[in-house]
């Protein structure tokens, strides 16, 4: 890239943190609307879902490779699986099956 940062690219970090923060008073919103009393937790939990099961497809399911690609250790990857109600199907490997909500 010639003349432009990362930062500043189509793709780069400033463009989603600018789409993150436009869909946040909208999110926080609904889970107001809905009575929620964890609007922190919840909202979290709907970023960090997808994002796990992305990462677990890309990694083909190896919690290892994953947690690396995350930047977390692979116990906290397990926890925060469970604690999403994402299931590993019955075979040892193979991507992690999100539940339907």
């Amino acid at each position: 890239m010639t003349g432009t940062t990362e930062r500043e690219s189509v793709g780069g970090p400033d463009r989603w943190a600018h789409t993150v923060a436009e869909a946040v008073p909208a999110i926080v919103g609904a889970l107001r609307a809905g009575g929620s009393l964890r609007v922190y937790r919840e909202t979290m939990a709907l970023i960090e879902r997808p994002l796990l099961v992305h990462v677990l497809a890309l990694t083909g399911g190896n919690q290892l490779r994953a947690a690396r690609l995350l930047g977390v250790n692979r116990n906290t990857l397990r926890k925060r699986c469970r604690e999403l109600g994402l299931a590993r199907p019955s075979s040892r490997r193979g991507p992690v099956i999100a539940p339907p909500r």
